[in-house]
């Protein structure tokens, strides 16, 4: 039932990003009496005349909601001084609670109507993509593989994809006795999730200790910079884009983390006693962890396949950032190391050891490809220059 909740929460989030609006889920405000509140999703549009702010309260219940749950959210409103609320129920609402919706000013959403919002909202909107990081095209120029001298003989493709990420700040504080000493694991940072796998691709170690995750990687680069609606008519035209859409919801996504940071803070700590020196493996609990924050952003991805001959190669890079997450083209296709050159017989990659030119016509070869003659003074030949003997 928690995650069919969190999936309405989303959905929830979803409806407002289509009409316009920023979106904090699960935000937890103060009121002025410095009490915490917790609002399921919050919704925010700047206008001319001021910041429209609707707070939404999500119920994935079997039971319709009395009169007593709407008072209880109208007041949470009211001390946070937010005009605006919507309350939505799968179970729908006790006639009491109808009855008294518009003295509290708070609007009801049953299963029906909230159905029918998001039919309404889900009306293609092809020209914009809200909560996204901006596409430099300049940074195009980045995927050209220059460290191959003959990279011109490459037939290159290229597209662009917004993919989904979530952000997430965490903080973990656990605490341990052993043999009468208190030992501390303790750790702030944030984790970056792919939406569209699950997988953690990325974490930053603000105090504490560092989990054995991947760290400062291409995407930490994109922290801070701004999140924003990007209209797809200022994207080149010539270039073919698509949004990929989020398949792991907040609330998993908020328990993935949980785990993965469980798992990979764990310690061994060594302690001496009268006889002998022991180590005990020690490791946070779940409860331990709090995600503090949460933001599912639309990071713009570039994508590049260069082709020549027999072989393809992609490579893809962070738009923001500018460093690669995948790269074909970054070891030779014999050995591992840093290629110089393309094979203009098979389309192979070579490094310096396994690169050789034709000594007629000058063409680029790898080992595997060209023909040499000598034992101790070897002379390479391409197989149309290849000396008669």
């Amino acid at each position: 039932m928690k995650e069919k909740g969190g999936a309405l929460e989303d959905s929830i989030a979803d409806y407002f990003r289509r009409m316009g609006f920023d979106v904090q889920l699960r935000q937890r405000m103060r009121d002025r009496f410095d009490v915490s509140h917790e609002i399921d999703v919050l919704a925010s549009k700047r206008e001319s005349f001021g910041t429209i702010q609707i707070a939404t309260e999500c119920k994935y219940v079997q039971t319709p909601i009395d009169i007593k749950e709407v008072r209880n959210f109208h007041d949470k409103l009211t001390s946070l001084g937010i005009t605006k609320g919507i309350f939505v129920s799968t179970g729908g609402f006790t006639a009491d609670a109808e009855g008294h919706t518009g003295a509290l000013g708070v609007e009801l959403w049953d299963d029906r109507t909230l159905q029918n919002k998001l039919s309404e909202s889900e009306i293609p909107q092809r020209d914009v993509i809200h909560d996204a990081m901006a596409f430099n095209p300049s940074i195009i120029s980045v995927l050209i593989p220059r460290h191959l001298r003959n990279a011109n003989l490459f037939s290159e493709s290229i597209s662009l994809w917004f993919q989904p990420y979530y952000f997430l700040d965490y903080h973990c504080f656990s605490q341990h006795t052993i043999a009468g000493n208190v030992v501390h694991i303790e750790s702030k940072g944030k984790v970056i999730i792919d939406g569209a796998n699950g997988q953690i691709v990325d974490s930053k170690t603000l105090a504490g200790q560092q989990p054995t995750l991947p760290s400062n990687g291409p995407f930490v680069g994109c922290l801070g910079n701004p999140i924003d609606t990007i209209v797809t008519t200022n994207l080149p035209a010539k270039l073919p884009f698509s949004v990929v859409p989020h398949k792991l919801d907040s609330s998993r996504a908020k328990d993935l983390a949980k785990i993965e940071l469980v798992k990979n803070l764990s310690r061994n700590y060594t302690y001496s006693t009268r006889r002998t020196v022991n180590t005990k493996h020690l490791k946070p609990r779940k409860k331990d962890v709090d995600i503090l924050n949460i933001q599912l952003v639309k990071i713009p991805l570039l994508k590049a396949a260069y082709q020549y001959k027999n072989y393809t190669y992609i490579r893809i890079c962070v738009a923001p950032t500018g460093l690669f997450i995948l790269d074909h083209t970054a070891t030779c296709t014999i050995c591992r190391k840093s290629p110089l050159l393309v094979c203009e017989n098979c389309g192979g990659v070579a490094c310096e050891s396994h690169g050789k030119k034709c000594l007629v016509c000058g063409k680029n070869l790898c080992s595997n490809c060209v023909i040499s003659k000598g034992i101790i003074s070897k002379k390479h030949y391409c197989a149309e220059h290849q000396p008669k003997d």
